[in-house]
C-alpha cells in the first residue's frame, strides 16, 4: 500500500492539474467572449459569462488544494483578457481584483449554505433550500465587488459611474443564475455516469407531473418565439411583464431542468435583442441602463421558473415520502395484526380512558368465551365481569389488572378465574405493561390460561408436599419444626428429618431454580439421601448422591447445595455436612451466634473433591436454625442482612415458634425463591 502511495499521488496531482487547466481556459474564453460586448461609453462589458464560470470554478473545486492558485489565475487571467481588449492598466487590474473577491464572496455563502451542492462539487442541483442561498451569493458576489470598478474612474476624476455599478451587478448577476444551475445540471449528469447510475429518461423527468413531453418542448419552443415577437412589437417596458407568465407556466408544467434550459433560452433572446436595439427598454434613458434591466428581468424569469419547479418537486417528494411511510405504516400494522390475531395469547390493549383498542381473538375466548368483537367504544370492564379471585369471590373493579396498571401499578402472572357467560370457568394470568405517554398512554395486557399448568401444578405440590415428613422423631428434651413456602406451586427446596440410635438425622437441600424441573431433582436427591438414612453418616450420604446424580445433574445445567446433621440427643452434640450451602447456624437466647461453615462445593459441581464432617454443640436453650437462600435473599441478599433473623429465632420459646418468625420476617421482603426453613430447640 505504501508503494503504491507515490503512484496515487500522482495520479491524484494530474487530475487536479487537469481540472486547473480546463476551468482556466473555459474562464479565459468566456471573459473573451464578454469582452466582445463592451459597450463604447462605459468601457464595461454587456453580458459577462466569465461570473457564471468563476463560480462553477470555485465549486467544483470545493475542498481540493492550491484554492490560492485557483484565485491568483482567475484575477491573472482577467487582467490579461481585459488589456488585451483595450481595457485600461488600472481598468484591468482592479477588474481582475473584482473578479477574485466576486469569486471569495459566492464561494463563502455556497460552502455554508449549500452542502448537497458543495459537497458534490457541483454534481446535483439545487434544491428549493439552497435556490435562495445560491441567490444570495449571486447578488452579494457582484455587489460587494462593484467598488473596485469605480477606482479607475475615481482615479482619473470621471467620478462614481452609478449605471457602470448597475450593469456590472446586473450583468454578473445574470450571468451566475442562468449559467451555475446549467453547470449543476451538466454535473449532475456526469456524478451519474460515474456512479453507474441510469440516464435519466423524460419518464423519470416527468415524475409527479401532470403534462407531458410534447408540452415540456412546445413551451422551450414557444416561450423564446413570444419573446422575440413580444420584443419586436412593443416599446415600453411596462408591456414586458405579461411576459413573466410563461416563466410560470414553465415553472409549474416543466421539469427543473427544463425549467433551467427554458430561463437561458429567454434570457439568450433578451439579452440579444435589446443589445441590437430592439426591444421595450429601449425606452430608458441610455444603453448600459437598457441592458442592465434586460439583465434583471432574465434573472427575474430564471427565479420564477426555477422556484416554482423545485419548490413543486420538494412538495412531490414529500407526498412521496408520506404516502410511503402511510403504507409502510399500514403493511406493518396488518403484520402485527395477523401475528397477535393468531397468538395463542390473549391481548387486550386499552387507552387512558379504559376504552378498548386492540382485543384479538383468543383474548375474546378466554373473556367472554365467544369470538365476537366487541362494540364500538366499549369501557375495557365489560368482558372483564366474569373475573373472580381464585377463592370465588368477586373482583373489585379498582383491582382490575389494567386498573391497577393505570394506577402504576403493574402485574406480572397474576392468576384470576374468569366465568364467561358461555364457557367453562379458568385459570388466566394477567400480565399488565403501561404504554408510554408519546404512544397515547393506555395499557396493554397479556392473557394466558394456565387452567391446566394450575392443576398439574397443583397435583405435583400436594406429591412434593407428601414428601415432606410428618412424624416427628422422638427427641425427648428437644423440639423440632419446619416450614416449606414455594415461589410457585412446587420448588426446589425440601427438609427431612428421620430418628437413628440416640438421636436424629435432619436435612435442608436446595436444587438451583425453581419450578417443576428443580421440583423432579429434589425429590430425586431426598430419595438418594433417604437411601442411606441407617445410621447417623452425615458425609458418605451426601457423597454417594452426588455420585448418583452427578450426571442428571450435568445433562440439566444444575447443583445442589445441601446440610445434613447427626445431633445425638444425650450430650447434644452435632456433627455435620454442608455442601455449599453456608446457611446454618446455632443461636443461643444471648451472645454471639455461631454459624457452621460451608465445608465443600455443592452437589454436582466437583464430584471427586473430598467432604469433612464439622462438630459443634448445642447447648441448652440454645437453636439449631438452617435456612435456604430464599430467606436470605428476601431479607437483603447479604449475611449480615441476617441479623434480624437471629434476634427473632434467640427470643423464640419454641422451635415452631422460631420457624414462623423467620417466615413472616422473610414475608415482607420481595421472596422470588423458595422459602425453607428447620428449626431444633434444645430445652
Amino acid at each position: 500500500m505504501t508503494a503504491n502511495r507515490p503512484a496515487r499521488m500522482a495520479v491524484t496531482v494530474a487530475s487536479e492539474a487537469s481540472l486547473l487547466a480546463g476551468f482556466s481556459l473555459a474562464y479565459a474564453l468566456a471573459a473573451i467572449a464578454g469582452r466582445l460586448t463592451v459597450l463604447p461609453d462605459s468601457g464595461i462589458s454587456m453580458v459577462w459569462p466569465a461570473a457564471g464560470v468563476s463560480v462553477l470554478w470555485m465549486v467544483a473545486r470545493a475542498r481540493r488544494p492550491w484554492i490560492a492558485l485557483d484565485l491568483a489565475l482567475m484575477g491573472v487571467l482577467t487582467w490579461a483578457v481585459v488589456s488585451a481588449t483595450g481595457g485600461a492598466p488600472l481598468q484591468s487590474v482592479f477588474g481582475g481584483l473584482a473578479a477574485v473577491v466576486q469569486a471569495v464572496v459566492c464561494r463563502a455563502v455556497l460552502a455554508r449554505r449549500c452542502p448537497r451542492v458543495w459537497f458534490s462539487r457541483a454534481g446535483r442541483l439545487l434544491d428549493r433550500r439552497e435556490l435562495w442561498w445560491f441567490l444570495l451569493a449571486a447578488v452579494a458576489g457582484p455587489l460587494i465587488s462593484s467598488p473596485l470598478i469605480q477606482v479607475d474612474g475615481l482615479l482619473s476624476g470621471t467620478g462614481w459611474q452609478w449605471n457602470v455599478v448597475l450593469l456590472w451587478c446586473a450583468r454578473n448577476l445574470g450571468s451566475i443564475v442562468v449559467l451555475v444551475p446549467l453547470g449543476f445540471m451538466v454535473g449532475d449528469s456526469v456524478r451519474r455516469r460515474r456512479a453507474g447510475l441510469p440516464i435519466l429518461r423524460l419518464s423519470d423527468l416527468g415524475a409527479g407531473l401532470a403534462s407531458r413531453p410534447l408540452e415540456w418542448f412546445a413551451v422551450l419552443v414557444l416561450s423564446p418565439a413570444v419573446h422575440a415577437a413580444w420584443f419586436a412589437g412593443f416599446a415600453e417596458p411596462t408591456v414586458v411583464f405579461p411576459l413573466l407568465t410563461l416563466a410560470c407556466w414553465a415553472g409549474v408544467r416543466l421539469p427543473a431542468r427544463f425549467v433551467i434550459g427554458h430561463g437561458a433560452l429567454v434570457a439568450v433572446v433578451a439579452i440579444a435583442l435589446t443589445a441590437s436595439g430592439i426591444g421595450p427598454f429601449l425606452g430608458l434613458d441610455d444603453a448600459t441602463t437598457q441592458i442592465a434591466v434586460a439583465q434583471l428581468y432574465t434573472v427575474l424569469v430564471c427565479t420564477i421558473g426555477l422556484a416554482l419547479a423545485l419548490d413543486r418537486d420538494d412538495r412531490h417528494a414529500l407526498a412521496t415520502a408520506l404516502r410511503e411511510a402511510r403504507d409502510g405504516a399500514q403493511a406493518q400494522a396488518e403484520l402485527l395484526r395477523t401475528i397477535v390475531d393468531t397468538m395463542t395469547e390473549g391481548v387486550r390493549v386499552v387507552d387512558r380512558d379504559g376504552r378498548i383498542v386492540v382485543r384479538n381473538p383468543a383474548a375474546r375466548r378466554l373473556l367472554t368465551g365467544d369470538d365476537a368483537e366487541p362494540a364500538e367504544g366499549t369501557a375495557a370492564a365489560d368482558d372483564l365481569a366474569g373475573l373472580r379471585h381464585l377463592d370465588g369471590s368477586p373482583l373489585p373493579d379498582h383491582e382490575l389488572p389494567f386498573r391497577r396498571s393505570l394506577a402504576g401499578e403493574d402485574v406480572k402472572d397474576l392468576p384470576l378465574l374468569v366465568r364467561p357467560p358461555v364457557a367453562d370457568e379458568r385459570t388466566v394470568a394477567f400480565t399488565t405493561a403501561r404504554l408510554p405517554a408519546r404512544a397515547g398512554g393506555g395499557v396493554v395486557t397479556v392473557l394466558r390460561d394456565v387452567t391446566l399448568e394450575r392443576a398439574e401444578l397443583e397435583r405435583a405440590a400436594q406429591v412434593q408436599a407428601a414428601l415432606l415428613p410428618v412424624a416427628q422423631p422422638r427427641l425427648p428434651g428437644y423440639s423440632l419444626a419446619a416450614r416449606f413456602v414455594p415461589a410457585g406451586s412446587v420448588g426446589g427446596d425440601f427438609y427431612d428429618w428421620h430418628e437413628v440410635d440416640d438421636g436424629a438425622v435432619i436435612t435442608l437441600a436446595d436444587v438451583m431454580g425453581k419450578g417443576m424441573g428443580a421440583a423432579i431433582l429434589a425429590a430425586t436427591t431426598r430419595s438418594l439421601l433417604r437411601a442411606h438414612s441407617a445410621d447417623g453418616e452425615v458425609v458418605r450420604p451426601l457423597v454417594e448422591t452426588e455420585r448418583r446424580m452427578d450426571a442428571d445433574l450435568a445433562n440439566a445445567g444444575a447443583f445442589v447445595t445441601a446440610f445434613r446433621a447427626f445431633v445425638r440427643a444425650s450430650t447434644g452434640e452435632i456433627a455435620y455436612a454442608d455442601a455449599g450451602h453456608g446457611l446454618a447456624a446455632i443461636v443461643p437466647p444471648e451472645g454471639d451466634v455461631r454459624r457452621l461453615p460451608a465445608g465443600g462445593l455443592p452437589l454436582g459441581i466437583a464430584p471427586e473433591e473430598q467432604r469433612e464432617a464439622g462438630a459443634e454443640r448445642l447447648a441448652p436453650g440454645e437453636t439449631l436454625l438452617v435456612v435456604s437462600d430464599g430467606v436470605l435473599d428476601a431479607v437483603g441478599g447479604g449475611l449480615d442482612d441476617l441479623a434480624p433473623v437471629w434476634r427473632r429465632v434467640s427470643s423464640a420459646r419454641s422451635a415452631p415458634e422460631a420457624v414462623e418468625a423467620v417466615v413472616e420476617l422473610a414475608s415482607h421482603g420481595t421472596p422470588d425463591d423458595d422459602l425453607t426453613v428447620i428449626a431444633l430447640r434444645r430445652r
